[in-house]
């Protein structure tokens, strides 16, 4: 029981998610013997006088195995020396209903002293599994004794990464032979050097799977009064026994998986070897570090996105590849040597932040320009952070650049570092910079549920993904298109640093922006005309569709209506007056989009690209009631949004218009006039609180209620 609550302690302190195999033990000292059978559980001998109706019904064991793959039973000779040793017992699974599954049957009975496993997934059927209502350990020989030590069933390993990627082994879960104990209370590992001695853990039959394992290592404390080094190396095998790379050595264990994810993508077993001289030492944990996807605001990026500059003789070049930093005890970054000889510029940034979920202050190593080393301490993160900061405004001003050499803790202690962070404090236009693969952490899944995200800068990615985004005119920037599957709206940036589209798909009513102009190669736009009218803005020049019409709007006659011009083209970022009914698509091919200018005007037209924001005081917006379509004037005091890819009217100060409403005549479409409604357009959301109320940042994981710009509340549930 201490045992357990020792490591229930762990996961609550923050310390990694448990990954074990689950046992559940027999409860000897409740089990029973049956017939000609007895059972001694003070001295846990099991006795038998003949082989018919002799068994023992095991206790504790749940009603019905399903999910278990293995039985494990561990038994002694209790006449030790004597020449007829020749008693045997076996397992017997009871489905009820006098229907019996004998040892015998299934390949596994029989046994002598010693440990035995029963692999239950290849021995009985799943119907036979999930209908077990008692297991029994039967006798074969007419009359006999065994010593049964313990017996068990196991689960499957699961691991359960944390947020950051990691999930851990407790070395309490290891199997232990030869020369080797492990006492889970004092986390103290023994060698008594008479074997060099093996521990092992298994891991399910079908393989874990490490395709997007980084790193695995152990933690060892050698500044404990007595250490000593008992392991020598440790080993990690395939499930058919093909062991992944040729072991590794070294105390700490700390085993970089990058180069062994395609040879060793599901795993069957971790094993470590001990030394041939005795010895102890503390050994906690071990760590299984996998990579994440993580999505970093738009001043941040992850350290390891940035490229890096090698030495060689006296030049420093640039690697085309990122230097793979990893997450490792004691030695957070770097390769040890005092003279440098890689570096990272992160001049750029303001400051490197340090995430760590415990350990000791870390150090930072800039490379000076005489070409030794500047050394920065940090202290332990402040009060409210997660994170140790390194200024960076400070080394530029004393150095002239930032070029990191490294971050290591003080000699002799260690830190668990989550994530080396960049910081810009201004001038981005990104929202959002991804970095890693694999499973999403909270990070991530908040990016993609923003839907106000309309830049999100995806060339820090390892493998090739399929990202969506609640905001389906969200841009994804990559500098490699092999990187990303997406089939729009994915800016692939050159060699000459301009950037390409091949297919943009964009739709009116959810929000658009991009800092940087591109070319396409097919752009289209969506959009919902009518009644009658609708105002509409491209990013991009257009032909005007069939069944629609399109006027560039010059001003208000002295009947208050407003006047145009029709025009077979929209031009780009220039907003114009649609008069039609219903859905039409903008579609061109070749096309350039320029980065997104400050304003969007054409006449009295102002162009609206971003969800939220707000016609001034005095200008018009166009607005339906009772089937009837204007540009109705937003009121002293008032509000009124206007919908992405719309525009709202402004005249200026000598037209000397006050009319509350202005009504719209082209062609034969009507003069139609409104005096109150909803601005044209999807809603859009405004605001997303909880159940309880509280205001969030982004759609979480539950019930989430949305606040709509027409004032309607939405309820949606985020799987």
């Amino acid at each position: 029981m201490l045992r357990r609550f020792l490591l229930f302690m762990l996961v609550v302190l923050g310390l990694g998610s448990a990954a074990r195999a689950t046992k559940v033990y027999a409860d000897l000292s409740a089990s029973t013997a049956v017939g000609n059978a007895t059972w001694d559980a003070t001295a846990g001998v099991f006795a038998w006088t003949q082989s018919a109706y002799a068994y023992m019904e095991l206790a504790g064991f749940p009603a019905g195995l399903s999910g278990y793959t293995q039985l494990v039973v561990v038994t002694e000779d209790p006449t030790p020396g004597n020449a007829d040793d020749t008693n045997s017992y076996r397992i017997d699974f009871d489905l009820g209903n006098n229907n019996v599954v004998k040892g015998s049957e299934i390949g596994a009975a029989y046994w002598s002293y010693g440990t035995k496993t029963i692999n239950l997934t290849e021995k009985l059927t799943p119907e036979q599994l999930a209908s077990v209502q008692r297991v029994r350990l039967s006798t074969n020989s007419n009359e006999g004794s065994v010593i049964l030590k313990e017996t068990y069933l196991v689960k499957p390993t699961v691991f359960d990464f944390d947020d950051n990627g990691c999930a851990v082994l407790y070395p309490g879960d290891f199997e232990y032979t030869g020369g080797l104990s492990y006492n889970p209370v004092t986390q103290e590992l023994t060698n008594d050097g008479t074997e060099g001695g093996t521990m092992s853990i298994a891991f399910p039959l079908e393989g874990i799977d490490f395709s997007h394992v980084v790193r695995v290592w152990s933690e060892v404390d050698n500044t404990t009064s007595g250490y000593s080094q008992v392991l020598s190396n440790c080993n990690i095998f395939q499930p058919d026994g093909t062991p992944v790379g040729s072991g590794w050595y070294s105390t700490l264990f700390d085993i970089n998986y990058n180069a062994y994810q395609t040879s060793g993508a599901t795993v069957g077993s971790i094993s470590f070897y001990g030394n041939s001289t005795a010895g102890k030492m503390k050994f906690s944990r071990i760590i299984i570090k996998k990579d994440m996807l993580y999505a970093y605001s738009g001043g941040e990026s992850n350290l390891q996105a940035e490229p890096y500059y090698e030495k060689a003789g006296e030049e420093w070049v640039k690697k085309d590849a990122t230097y793979n930093l990893g997450i490792v005890t004691e030695t957070v970054y770097g390769d040890g040597n005092s003279t440098p000889n890689r570096y990272i510029d992160i001049s750029a940034y303001d400051e490197l932040r340090v995430y760590m979920s415990e350990g000791n202050p870390v150090r930072a190593f800039f490379l000076n320009p005489n070409g030794d080393s500047k050394i920065v301490s940090a202290s332990n993160p402040e009060s409210g952070m997660a994170y140790c900061k390194f200024d960076l405004k400070s080394i530029k001003d004393e150095l002239g650049v930032a070029k990191l050499i490294g971050v290591k803790t003080q000699y002799g202690q260690k830190a668990i570092v989550q994530q080396l962070v960049l910081y810009k404090a201004s001038g981005t236009d990104i929202d959002y910079v991804l970095y890693g693969e694999g499973d999403y952490t909270a990070s991530a899944t908040a990016a993609f549920n923003d839907v106000m995200a309309k830049v999100i800068d995806a060339s820090g990615l390892t493998e090739n993904m399929e990202l969506s985004s609640a905001n389906p005119n969200c841009l994804f920037l990559v500098s490699d298109a092999s990187k990303l599957s997406n089939e729009k709206n994915v800016l692939v940036k050159g060699e000459d640093g301009t950037y390409a589209c091949a297919n943009l798909a964009l739709e009116s009513g959810y929000s658009f922006r991009t800092p940087y102009s591109f070319t396409v190669e097919a752009a289209s736009v969506k959009k919902t005309v009518g009644p009658n009218f609708g105002t509409f803005v491209s990013p991009f020049e257009v032909a005007v569709p069939d069944g629609c019409k399109a006027y560039n709007l010059t001003g208000v006659d002295e009947n208050n209506v407003v006047t145009g011009e029709e025009t077979a083209t929209v031009a780009a970022n220039k907003p114009v007056l649609l008069a039609g009914d219903g859905e039409c698509t903008f579609e061109a091919e070749d096309v350039t989009v320029e980065a997104t200018p400050a304003s969007l005007v054409n006449g009295i037209l102002n162009g609206v690209y971003e969800a939220g924001t707000t016609a001034p005081e005095g200008s018009y917006v166009l607005q339906t009631q009772d089937d009837v379509t204007a540009f109705y004037k937003v009121a002293e005091g008032g509000k009124q949004r206007v919908t992405p890819f719309t525009a709202y009217l402004a005249l200026p100060t000598a037209a000397a218009v006050n009319a509350k409403s202005l009504s719209v005549s082209f062609d034969n479409a009507g003069t139609t006039r409104v005096d109150d409604a909803a601005a044209e357009g999807p809603a859009t959301v405004e605001a997303v609180y909880d159940l309880q109320g509280r205001k969030l940042d982004a759609p979480a994981k539950g019930i989430n209620l949305l606040k709509l710009s027409d004032g309607s509340v939405k309820k949606v549930i985020v799987k």
